[in-house]
């Protein structure tokens, strides 16, 4: 089974400010710029692929978003239940993988209203190429273009087709302790739907193997965007791992958004699966 660390969570859209008051779109667009990527299993990819002919799926059973206002009582909550991911073998060194995210809520509050919307996620598709390997290391690097197409779910979703490119690299720095990096540049909607924006985004781990059923990681992610200078963000955080058996696998982490003035949480329970 090839643990796959990238937080399918980020799949959750940006959220459309017309709907909002304007004092309203100052969290709501540093948590979505902070979490657009970043809330898509553990944040980082890994350049090793899948088997030819295997099948991995990898799903977010519950993630939750939380971003209050300190200076105000309004607060940001993204639900995502059933965010999956398949990844298929094609050859030794390319897989496939096709995502979505099966129930979005996003809800803002602001001086005791809340609006609330709801619906499915985009679709994923990203094709992985490992074009280096050095077994004497135990590094490898990869590519992965991938795209983003609309599901036409306007409450939750910008209806526009989004991409990027992804280069992850690993290392096993000895027995069950493995150290991994990921750049990743991004071309997004903004957050009133107006334009696209870039995004450059970078990440890194260390894993490690508790024993033949457990384990544990820490993970830090930084990005910045073309939307505005409020738009540097990151993340710190970690989680841990438990195998029931060499298929299947539970991953809970838990992440803290940092940045100027703001404090948020997100919470993500998932699974692995290799299905064949």
């Amino acid at each position: 089974m090839v643990t796959v660390h990238r937080s399918v969570m980020s799949f959750v859209r940006m959220p459309h400010a017309p709907r909002l008051l304007p004092a309203a779109l100052a969290p709501v667009l540093f948590l979505a710029l902070a979490c657009a990527r970043e809330m898509r299993a553990q944040v980082l990819e890994v350049p090793q692929t899948i088997e030819p002919g295997g099948v991995l799926m990898r799903m977010d059973a519950v993630s939750l978003g939380i971003q209050p206002d300190t200076s105000a009582p309004n607060q940001y909550r993204a639900l995502g239940l059933g965010t999956t991911l398949v990844s298929a073998g094609i050859t030794d060194t390319l897989d496939m993988e096709v995502g979505t995210q099966l129930f979005i809520r996003d809800s803002f509050s602001t001086n005791g209203n809340e609006h609330t919307e709801s619906g499915i996620g985009d679709v994923l598709l990203q094709p992985k190429w490992t074009f280096w390997r050095d077994p004497s290391s135990g590094q490898a690097a990869a590519v992965i273009p991938y795209v983003m197409l609309p599901t036409d779910s306007s409450a939750v979703g910008n209806n526009s087709v989004q991409g990027g490119l992804i280069v992850p690299w690993s290392m096993d720095v000895s027995p069950g302790f493995k150290a991994a990096a990921m750049v990743e540049w991004d071309e997004l909607r903004n957050v009133s739907n107006t334009r696209y924006v870039t995004r450059w985004y970078g990440s890194a781990y260390l894993k490690w193997d508790l024993g033949k059923a457990l384990g544990g990681y820490l993970e830090t992610t930084l990005s910045d965007s073309t939307a505005g200078s409020s738009s540097f963000a990151g993340t710190i955080g970690g989680g841990a791992t438990l195998s029931v058996s060499k298929n299947f696998q539970w991953d809970f982490e838990e992440s803290k958004v940092l940045g100027p003035g703001r404090s948020a949480w997100a919470e993500v329970l998932r699974f692995r699966w290799k299905i064949l």
